[in-house]
């Protein structure tokens, strides 16, 4: 069986912690930061920047596994392990990956702030 894009039990969690308001100005800040995190992912990679593509790869992981969406944090904690271990071999497949898992996961953040 497939992980849920968004971890349902996380998720629950998360809504409890924060009024509407919050919780759309929270999922605003990561649908805003996210893209840019993979910029500076995609930028790292191109220039040998191991520290940088690991500052970027912690922060979208961190911001993911907030609110349940663990594939995407589990994916991009791969990328980051490969930065962690000193290197950058393997990472440009890792990083095509989890531009794949955020792209299944932004129509469904969007329609999850619509809900509200």
């Amino acid at each position: 069986m497939t992980e849920p894009l968004i971890d349902p039990d996380d998720w629950a969690t998360f809504k409890s912690m924060v009024d509407s308001a919050a919780l759309v100005e929270l999922l605003d800040a990561y649908l805003d930061d996210s893209p840019q995190l993979i910029e500076q992912m995609h930028a790292g990679v191109a220039a040998g920047d191991i520290e940088g593509v690991r500052r970027a790869a912690h922060s979208l992981k961190s911001n993911s596994a907030s609110f349940g969406a663990n594939r995407l944090a589990n994916v991009t904690r791969e990328l980051e392990m490969i930065a962690k271990s000193g290197t950058l071999d393997g990472a440009a497949p890792k990083l095509a990956a989890v531009e794949a898992e955020y792209a299944q996961l932004l129509p469904f953040l969007v329609e999850l702030k619509n809900e509200r």
